[in-house]
């Protein structure tokens, strides 16, 4: 294995969600020596991709990492209007607030805001999940229109998904369904299903002019938002992200 192959299996750990991580962890999940594991993990922290907590022992994304992925994704205009929204529903809720869009079947975090009460577990810019397990997916994905979902999930309902959690759907059948729900309430919620203890109320908005897809959502510990609370986070993400759409003359948001 040469030291590239070595970097690109460690940092495809962060991108499907892992926020820390040790090195007997790292050696664990790609089956590689433990020695290897802690050698690769001083080199990627020598040159500034990773950073370790000197109390934990524990790597997490470097800031070199950050750097590429910001320059990497060039802010547009709907990304510093969606910024501003993002701002308004962390400092209101206290939660962590995520901006996404959507790559083939697995949403893409653009933008994390932690507020006053982050949730423990926390996705990074740069980190990716499968749309169809999440509320921020299926938000994202039901924006997209019938001819648009086909293409990424194929016609036929009994097609299987591979099971991404508790309640996720297991077919693109069951997907469709979920997505028609969003649609319909221009708001997704999900609670214990891609990751257990969490939950979140996400909405999309669509740039009519140039197609641009931008999801926003509120991320919180389930056992702590009773129903009234998920209704209040719901209320509020419906209120700050249709303004958003209306301003944008998105025909979703004006109906």
């Amino acid at each position: 294995m040469s030291i590239l192959d070595g970097v690109q299996r460690v940092l495809s750990l962060y991108a499907e969600g892992a926020a820390e991580l040790s090195f007997t962890e790292v050696a664990a999940r790609l089956a590689m020596p433990k020695s290897t594991a802690s050698r690769l993990l001083n080199q990627m922290q020598h040159y500034g991709m990773l950073d370790q907590d000197p109390a934990t022992r524990r790597y997490r994304a470097g800031a070199l990492l950050a750097q590429a992925v910001r320059a990497g994704m060039a802010a547009t205009p709907l990304d510093e209007a969606c910024r501003a929204v993002l701002a308004r529903l962390s400092d209101d809720s206290g939660l962590t607030a995520y901006l996404s869009t959507l790559n083939q079947r697995e949403t893409v975090v653009l933008q994390r805001l932690n507020g006053s009460h982050p949730v423990q577990v926390l996705s990074p810019p740069g980190s990716r999940r499968a749309a169809s397990g999440t509320a921020m997916g299926r938000a994202l994905l039901s924006r997209l229109t019938d001819t648009e979902f086909q293409a990424l999930y194929g016609a036929d309902p009994a097609q299987s998904l591979p099971m991404e959690g508790r309640d996720c759907p297991a077919t693109v059948g069951d997907l469709t369904r979920l997505v028609a729900q969003t649609r319909a309430d221009h708001c997704g919620v999900a609670i214990d299903q891609a990751m257990p203890g969490i939950g979140a109320v996400a909405a999309a908005v669509r740039d009519p002019a140039t197609g641009e897809l931008r999801g926003l959502c509120l991320s919180f510990v389930s056992f702590q938002a009773d129903a009234a609370r998920v209704a209040v986070l719901r209320e509020s993400v419906l209120q700050h992200v249709g303004a958003l759409g209306r301003e944008l003359n998105d025909p979703y948001w004006l109906t």
